[in-house]
């Protein structure tokens, strides 16, 4: 039996051979969240920005030869997420975000555009297996996130659809309290690493565009699979490919019928991307980015994009 215990934190002996092996400092997956965690009592800050380029919603169809609906949204969302590393094994981060959005059909309530705060997002990572460099053996994190809908209370105008269906963060519907949980893993097998994410999403009783009308979203299950390719250790430099799908499902965890059109839905997205590290100091801080292309590659009655985006990290001195 003790040989398929699970101990809930990685011994000292594996944390070293871990340290010790293939792990390049590189900004890695852009979309794809990792399961490392930063050093205890390192801080280090992201700043992302990811646009969004709308050629219409997708008609039940699924593959990439889809139709075209007469409506064409477009959008910008920056974001900046400051982490902390509390434990060896435990990061926790607070994010910020703001949106533009512009759209060439009329919301409900007459807009074509609109602009103002994002969501605000407190995350919680925690990382209870770390890889083994001599065997297939992992490093997985159990990851969770609260989202506040600080774009309802700063008045921001909804996006159209209720949020940005793909997305580097798992999606959380305009004006409703959402809670993530997830699993992530990662395994480095030189010069390549692959990273995978599994998530799912409760979004609270919300309200949209409509007033006095009660948004019942359905649950989300989001997945990212990833491949990197570290070409130069020196440089950071590399290239990244990642897969990131989202689905709807016509159902909630607290059992209430779900009321948005559609009432389920999903996309299969491809990201194309580069990865560079900018600067790297003896103290152990460094400035590494990374820049790419989301393609909308498959679908089922949601909006069908492209999603360019770049990301910076900066980690500070290690104490």
């Amino acid at each position: 039996i003790s040989a398929f215990a699970l101990d809930w934190v990685p011994t000292e002996e594996e944390l070293a051979k871990y340290r010790k092996s293939w792990n390049p400092p590189t900004h890695g997956t852009s979309f794809t969240s990792s399961a490392d965690v930063t050093r205890q009592g390192q801080w280090f800050v992201r700043g992302y920005v990811q646009g969004m380029i709308g050629s219409g919603e997708t008609q039940r169809s699924s593959t990439s030869q889809t139709v075209a609906a007469p409506f064409s949204p477009d959008a910008v969302m920056p974001a900046v997420t400051v982490y902390y590393g509390l434990t060896r094994h435990v990061m926790a981060g607070l994010g910020v975000s703001a949106v533009y959005w512009s759209s060439s059909t009329p919301e409900p309530d007459g807009r074509t555009s609109g602009a103002g705060i994002g969501t605000t997002n407190m995350i919680l990572k925690y990382r209870p297996i770390v890889q083994d460099p001599d065997s297939w053996k992992p490093s997985v994190s159990i990851y969770s996130r609260l989202s506040l809908p600080t774009n309802k209370w700063f008045g921001t105008p909804e996006i159209p659809g209720g949020f940005t269906p793909l997305s580097r963060v798992p999606s959380s519907r305009f004006g409703a309290v959402a809670v993530t949980e997830g699993i992530l893993v990662r395994k480095n097998l030189e010069p390549f690493r692959i990273t995978g994410n599994v998530y799912y999403s409760y979004n609270f009783p919300g309200s949209g565009s409509e007033p006095g009308v009660t948004v019942y979203g359905g649950d989300l299950l989001s997945t990212h699979l990833a491949f990197e390719h570290v070409l130069n250790e020196h440089t950071g430099f590399g290239y990244l490919v990642e897969m990131a799908t989202l689905q709807q499902f016509n159902s909630r965890l607290d059992g209430h019928a779900v009321n948005t059109t559609p009432t389920t839905f999903w996309l299969v997205g491809i990201q194309p991307g580069l990865e560079y590290t900018f600067a790297r100091y003896e103290s152990g801080a460094k400035l590494v980015g990374a820049i790419g292309v989301m393609f909308t590659v498959a679908g089922q009655d949601d909006i069908r994009a492209i999603y360019p985006n770049i990301s910076f990290k900066y980690f500070f001195e290690q104490n």
